[in-house]
């Protein structure tokens, strides 16, 4: 029974040993390693960090530019040993640096600006306005070719009235004037003069222009005249005094105006009696010239006997073409014969 005993006494006097050695080595390595570390509360001012930790503080300098970046900023130590070697850069001198991509339109813009500023065709095209002839000054700019936009139809609507410019509901309108009514006659001369420059091909467009604004519960009829008088008969149609303005009567009283030419003399009294005979409510009558002269004075003059005529108190505009400024500030035949017809006069220089 002594045997167990003795082997577990002679077990831990073997290990005992090994034991204090562990011990003793993780002591020393303790003292070491407490010797070698510095507490901060051991010879060390009271400050708080100790003798080899320095003073720091926070320097808040004031941002007065506009710029948004995200470069971080630096330490004002670093800015101004940066400031001691590179040159002073004035404000001024800084180009801003942009927030955001500039858009497609951005873009655009500024190339075309660039491009406009230094391509030859961009200062040809700017100098457009400034080189020509211009907008007319007190007048009518000469029709040389083309029809101007002030003697164009504007349409079949608006608010016009008689002397527009813009016909309204149940008016249409003929060399830039304007009227309304039931019933409409154009006298339209043709003799040789109006072969010159664009006079027929002006008075030809315009006069379509003007059937194509009328309404079906409209009536027209066309007077052409040189020394003999013409008056328009629509293809398989009977000769009638007056027209209805439906679209196939519009577009066959087309077709007729492309046919006439001009030729012969002028004769103006007898197509403004024949017109007046039709009674409509408004009279165009166009020329290219007030010779030969109708007689102005006194009963039984060349006016006299057109306004005798006008019972139904027609109102007659009259269009004169020209070849240039008008030269005579007279009152002439052709102003008279509108004046007192209530009608208005517009002359147009025509090259």
């Amino acid at each position: 029974m002594d045997l167990p005993t003795r082997n577990t006494g002679s077990r831990l006097a073997a290990m005992l040993p090994s034991s204090l050695v562990s011990i003793t080595i993780h002591l020393v390595v303790l003292m070491v390693a407490g010797m070698s570390l510095r507490g901060c509360d051991k010879g060390v001012p009271v400050e708080a960090g100790g003798r080899d930790f320095r003073q720091v503080g926070l320097v808040v300098i004031p941002d007065h530019s506009n710029q948004n970046t995200s470069t971080p900023r630096q330490n004002p130590h670093d800015v101004e040993q940066e400031n001691a070697a590179d040159p002073v850069v004035r404000p001024e001198s800084v180009t801003s640096i942009p927030t955001k991509a500039p858009t497609i339109s951005e873009l655009l813009a500024t190339e075309s600006a660039n491009s406009r500023s230094t391509s030859p065709l961009a200062v040809a095209m700017d100098l457009s306005k400034t080189i020509g002839p211009g907008e007319p000054i007190g007048g009518t700019t000469s029709l040389q070719g083309g029809i101007p936009p002030q003697i164009r139809p504007a349409g079949n609507s608006g608010q016009g009235s008689a002397g527009s410019p813009t016909p309204g509901p149940g008016e249409t309108q003929f060399m830039n004037i304007v009227d309304g009514g039931s019933s409409f006659v154009y006298v339209v001369d043709t003799s040789s003069s109006m072969s010159e420059g664009s006079r027929m091909g002006l008075a030809k467009s315009q006069l379509k222009g003007s059937l194509r604004l009328l309404r079906p519960n409209q009536k027209f009829q066309v007077i052409f005249y040189n020394e003999a008088i013409t008056q328009m008969k629509l293809r398989r149609h009977t000769l009638r005094d007056m027209y209805a303005a439906t679209e196939v009567q519009v577009k066959l009283a087309a077709q007729e105006i492309d046919r006439v030419q001009p030729r012969a003399g002028t004769a103006h009294k007898a197509p403004l009696l024949r017109a007046l005979d039709l009674q409509p409510d408004v009279i165009y009558f166009l020329t290219d010239g007030d010779n030969p002269a109708l007689s102005t004075r006194g009963p039984g003059s060349d006016l006299d006997d057109i306004r005798r005529r006008n019972r139904q108190r027609t109102r007659i505009h009259v269009i004169e073409f020209g070849s240039g400024a008008k030269e005579s500030r007279r009152e002439s035949w052709l102003q008279l014969l509108a004046h007192q017809s209530g009608g208005v006069y517009k002359y147009f220089p025509v090259r």
